[in-house]
């Protein structure tokens, strides 16, 4: 079966990379951003990656559209290829979910050698055994690094995760800020800084925000605690 590859974008970008794909042997489907809007309705199964191109679009489309894809619980590594991309663009993109990010114009072979390793990677991911902490409705994959709440993704920025991870490796234990900051941020002394606050906060509105069941919690002279009451 070939490799299939979804590309999202229109324009002489989308046609010259659709035809370096298709002369490698790829499987190659195309859809524009205005598509987007009804993604629940199309089957996105069987896809091994998809390729969203920014070719005179606002970079706001370009996260829109990898949180459309993240909130469907799409698990292919997701491309992104942009013209006059600035180092803080790609940090926000990898951020938003993207797995990797190249500026435009594309090199073929570049490409050709970041998508077999995109390829490579999930493909030895998904042939392990998935690695899951469940927390109520609350799902953290260990080794894809995506987490959902009653099916719906949650895109986090790295460090978000990297803490509500922690908070669910130690569910119903209260963390003191000291040893958060040790374990998520790596500082090895007691340092007089907020930064644990400021992400529980953020945390908070994207993990119980609107929901019922509250699942972070505030440990009184303590810290914090993953749990349901």
């Amino acid at each position: 079966m070939k490799t299939s590859i979804l590309l999202v974008g229109t324009g002489e970008l989308v046609s010259s990379t659709q035809g370096i794909l298709c002369a490698e042997g790829y499987q190659v489907e195309q859809m524009e951003w205005t598509d987007l809007n009804r993604l629940s309705e199309l089957t996105l199964t069987n896809l091994n990656m998809i390729i969203l191109i920014n070719e005179g679009c606002h970079e706001d489309t370009l996260k829109n559209g990898l949180e459309s894809f993240l909130h469907i619980g799409v698990t292919s590594p997701l491309l992104v290829i942009t013209p006059k991309i600035s180092p803080e663009l790609i940090v926000e993109l990898l951020d938003y979910g993207a797995n990797d990010v190249m500026e435009a114009p594309i090199h073929g072979k570049v490409m050709m050698a970041r998508i077999r390793n995109l390829l490579r990677v999930f493909s030895y991911t998904s042939q392990e055994d998935e690695e899951v902490i469940v927390v109520h409705d609350l799902k953290v994959n260990l080794r894809s690094r995506r987490v959902s709440r009653a099916g719906e993704y949650l895109v986090l920025t790295p460090k978000e995760y990297e803490l509500l991870e922690f908070l669910a490796r130690h569910v119903n234990e209260a963390c003191p800020r000291s040893v958060i900051l040790r374990e998520v941020w790596g500082y090895d002394f007691a340092m007089d800084t907020n930064v644990v606050d400021v992400y529980i906060k953020h945390l908070r509105v994207k993990v119980d925000k609107g929901r019922s069941i509250k699942l972070i919690h505030t440990v009184r002279g303590v810290g914090y605690m993953l749990h349901t009451q």
